[in-house]
């Protein structure tokens, strides 16, 4: 029988989670990512959220795509106060992912250019070009940089952020560090 693999049963979410264990947001961070993306949840991930905060948990609508139930917080996420995760410990598998993001690749993730993935982002071109002796290509430097010195205009302007594309296998040497 087929069961559906819920996000952090993937291989990725552990390297994802020892590479983070390294940052965290800045003090000055304006959780532009509860305010502007819609989270995706998964059945536990409800369950959490309604321990936390039944009321605010209620606010969230349940989502039947492709023929699978699952829900989605729109934002501004319901679970925001004065700019900080009312329930950090217990967020969903998506914000425990922040700033990384699915991708339709299945070998890799998307980087989100705020301001902490600008400091993932610097360690592994440093560690690319230092430690692995494989430069990262200019214009993927140039790409990212522009897309985090655009970020608020095009935040304001509501058009897309740019995310960068990262292989999974990179990844796992930038947990390394």
């Amino acid at each position: 029988m087929y069961e559906k693999r819920r996000l952090n049963d993937f291989p990725f979410f552990e390297t994802v989670q020892e590479i983070l264990s390294h940052y965290s947001c800045p003090s000055t961070c304006p959780a532009i990512c509860c305010k502007i993306a819609d989270i995706n949840l998964d059945e536990n991930d409800m369950q959490i959220l309604r321990q936390a905060s039944k009321y605010k948990a209620d606010k969230i609508k349940s989502c039947n795509e492709y023929g699978e139930l699952h829900y989605k917080m729109y934002p501004p996420c319901p679970f925001l106060e004065f700019d900080k995760c009312s329930v950090y410990e217990w967020r969903p598998t998506m914000c425990r992912m922040f700033p990384f993001n699915i991708c339709n690749m299945p070998d890799a993730l998307l980087l989100f250019p705020c301001d902490m993935g600008v400091s993932i982002f610097e360690d592994y071109v440093e560690y690319s070009e230092n430690i692995l002796k494989q430069p990262v290509p200019a214009k993927t430097i140039d790409a990212f940089e522009q897309s985090h010195c655009s970020f608020d205009i095009k935040l304001n302007k509501g058009l897309p952020i740019p995310m960068l594309i990262i292989k999974i296998d990179e990844l796992i040497s930038l947990k390394n560090i």
